[in-house]
């Protein structure tokens, strides 16, 4: 399992709330896919530690309080950000966006890559400063 903190500066949400339409994929996909550790669900279906996190699965046929409007966002460390986005790539993962760097050298240098969950859910996982992965 990946664990992460944010910069002290940035707030982050106790917790995320998603539709998916398959808990199998959902479960793969989260679970097994990005590592992120499934705990015991409350009220959801599935729970899991989405990079220091909450995050609660629901099946599209609920109705899920507080569904995430926007994309789900995780802050990594760069060594661990490396690590998950050559899992991803090796797992064949379509990208929206593939993992580059913004602000490469300079200040406000930040790694990010967009890619989505089986259900379509919008993921943003990023991390900030660090030695520059190559990625060719």
């Amino acid at each position: 399992m990946f664990t992460a903190s944010a910069a002290p500066s940035e707030p982050r949400p106790t917790a995320w709330a998603i539709r998916v339409h398959d808990l199998g994929q959902a479960r793969a996909f989260y679970g097994e896919l990005l590592g992120c550790r499934e705990s015991p669900p409350a009220e959801c279906a599935l729970s899991f530690d989405f990079f220091g996190t909450h995050l609660a699965v629901w099946p599209d046929d609920t109705d899920a309080p507080g569904v995430a409007p926007g994309p789900l966002d995780a802050c990594l460390a760069l060594p661990q950000w490396r690590n998950l986005a050559q899992r991803l790539m090796a797992a064949g993962t379509r990208f929206e966006v593939p993992p580059h760097c913004e602000q490469e050298g300079r200040a406000g240098e930040r790694w990010t890559m967009f890619i989505r969950d089986p259900s379509g859910n919008a993921l943003e996982i990023r991390a900030v400063g660090g030695a520059a992965p190559r990625w060719h």
